[in-house]
């Protein structure tokens, strides 16, 4: 008999009682508490040896108020009406702004160590293991405000960009869609009517979604373009004040990738759109129609007969990570069994898929809605691969877990892949293997023209609202001009409202949030080839690998652990063989349907 999980996530064993914990609730009480007597103490003069321990004291507080914050966003995301754990939240962004600016003191404290102060620093023994933190914070040192103008910036900020990025989110949670369908009226969550909208299997449905959607975001567009422009103005004054020509200099160093690999990922991308839109005619043949629409990119043609329960996705991904390395397939052994996932369908639950990382307990938690297609299967692995990321890094100094959203997508898709691949070649009909065939590309799709869209559609959004703020009808233009440029007018209708309906546009710590999932997915999949002609042995290669993607950049991970130099197009343009041949072969094995 086959064994019942639980598709429920357990919060209350990190914090029991949920909103309610006493004990959330004590240690919110004493970050508050230690936090400003830390930032007083660095104002004091201090020897190097007595900076190195205050530099430990920085690193427990600052992993205490990172398990918090993620804790608080798996709350709001199990209730996202919930007005407790919004105020959670909200105590968790002040918390973040203190840490902030405790950061910023221990900038100002480095900045004025002498060279023989500093050198004794480096060298003493207990900071040995974030010594490329540290090099790496010298560096930046140069290029920073004076430290009372970065704590003014930072404290604005909690009702600044923060303040308007939370304010979307409020707007766009309490959106209700109407959708009238077969004589009634159904009122869905935006969230809801965003995945009828793409992923109904009835075509007329999922266009009167789209378009009533469309609708709302009409009504709304005014609000929307409002936050986006004061948003996006917070950011530009900020870059103005440090000297930041180029809008996208944050960009490239929260993501640790120099301006000349990106550039050579764009190229690499463009260079091959034409190949890319060959599957989005070949889809449009099979569907009967003259141009696809922007609502039926992700609405798959091929389905394979059966749903999956949880319980045989569980053992597929468990199965898949065991082949590959016996650690990955013991976190996901515990994910399952210890209710690290969220797996339920539920209204007003979070939109969307995350893996939240619990430091403090050596755990994560994953947020998902499982309906029982492979594509769930392969969010379920995507997930899955940030956990065994997680567990990797928490075994690091905090100071040395952080690695930006790129790196951070390497393990996720790596797993992805991982998983895909060995359903698709154990797959025992032809319409299976042309689903999860269909699945693969359609994901790289989004990746290799719709983000790069979104990333060009942004990067022109900043350099003009750096004159000018930008009416709701000018960002809709721009965004259609941006999308049909890319997609080569493949497509008979765009939506025009992206720039409202994709939160990434909205994130205050991490500028251009859009394009560095495409990075992470181009790395990972060099990554994965490489794997595939290793051997069994790679997966402690791999584990390396991961283990130092909070100390090194992509440049230098790249020439350590695959000898590849990712300023130069080669890299990249390998990284998407495998899409290139994956469409290859669903034309081929299509062309009976046509």
């Amino acid at each position: 008999m086959e064994l019942t999980l639980n598709k429920q996530w357990d919060l209350d064993s990190i914090y029991p009682g949920g909103k309610h914990s006493e004990k959330l609730k004590k240690q919110i009480t004493q970050l508050n508490h230690e936090i400003p007597v830390l930032i007083e103490e660095l104002q004091s003069p201090l020897t190097p040896q007595e900076l190195a321990q205050h530099i430990q004291d920085i690193q427990h507080v600052a992993l205490n108020a990172f398990q918090v914050d993620e804790y608080c966003i798996c709350l709001y995301s199990d209730h996202v009406q919930d007005e407790d754990a919004l105020k959670l939240l909200d105590q968790s962004n002040h918390i973040k702004a203190k840490v902030q600016s405790l950061k910023i003191e221990l900038d100002g404290k480095l900045g004025e160590l002498t060279d023989k102060e500093w050198n004794e620093l480096l060298e003493d023994k207990t900071l040995k293991s974030i010594r490329p933190f540290l090099l790496h914070k010298k560096q930046k040192l140069s290029e920073q405000l004076p430290q009372q103008i970065e704590e003014v910036i930072n404290t604005l900020s909690v009702n600044g960009i923060r303040g308007w990025e939370d304010h979307y989110e409020q707007l766009l949670h309490r959106l209700e869609v109407p959708v009238e369908w077969d004589g009634e009226t159904q009122k869905l969550s935006i969230n809801e009517a965003i995945i009828q909208s793409m992923l109904d299997t009835n075509r007329e449905k999922r266009k009167v979604t789209a378009k009533a959607v469309e609708e709302v975001c009409h009504q709304h567009e005014d609000q929307f373009a409002s936050i986006f422009n004061h948003f996006a103005g917070f950011r530009l004054d900020t870059y103005q004040l440090r000297g930041f020509e180029n809008t996208q200099k944050e960009l490239y160093e929260n993501n640790r990738i120099q301006e000349d690999s990106l550039t050579s990922m764009l190229k690499a991308i463009e260079q091959n759109q034409e190949l890319i839109q060959r599957f989005t005619k070949r889809k449009a043949q099979l569907m009967g129609l003259e141009q696809l629409s922007y609502y039926d990119m992700y609405a798959p043609y091929f389905t394979s007969k059966s749903k999956l329960t949880y319980e045989t996705a569980a053992d597929i991904v468990t199965k898949q990570f065991q082949s590959f390395s016996e650690e990955m397939g013991h976190i996901a052994d515990r994910a399952f069994n210890e209710q690290w996932i969220d797996a339920e369908s539920r209204k007003h639950k979070g939109f969307g898929a995350f893996c939240a990382s619990m430091p403090i307990e050596k755990q994560s938690r994953v947020l998902l809605s499982f309906k029982g297609d492979y594509q769930d299967v392969v969010t379920l692995a995507h997930e899955l691969g940030h956990a065994y990321h997680n567990s990797i890094l928490q075994k690091e100094p905090t100071f040395s877990q952080d690695t930006g959203t790129s790196l951070a997508e390497t393990a996720s898709t790596f797993a992805e892949n991982l998983v895909l691949d060995a359903a698709i070649q154990l797959a025992e009909t032809d319409e299976d293997r042309l689903s999860l065939l269909e699945m693969k590309i359609t994901n790289a799709l989004k990746y290799l023209s719709l983000i790069p869209a979104k990333f060009d559609f942004e990067k022109q959004f900043y350099e003009k609202r750096k004159t000018e703020k930008l009416s709701a009808n000018e960002v809709k233009n721009l965004m259609l001009e941006t999308e049909k440029r890319w997609t080569k007018n493949q497509l008979e209708e765009y939506d025009p409202y992206n720039w409202i309906t994709i939160s990434h546009f909205y994130s205050s710590e991490d500028s251009f949030y859009n394009i560095p999932y495409t990075i992470g997915y181009l790395f990972s999949n060099g990554i994965y080839a490489l794997s595939k002609t290793k051997g069994k042995g790679f997966a402690n290669e791999y584990e390396q690998l991961l283990s130092h993607t909070g100390k090194m950049s992509l440049e230098q991970l790249g020439e350590k652990f695959l000898n590849q130099d990712l300023t130069e197009e080669d890299f990249w343009q390998k990284s998407i063989q495998p899409i290139l041949e994956a469409i290859e072969e669903f034309e081929k094995l299509t062309e009976k349907y046509v």
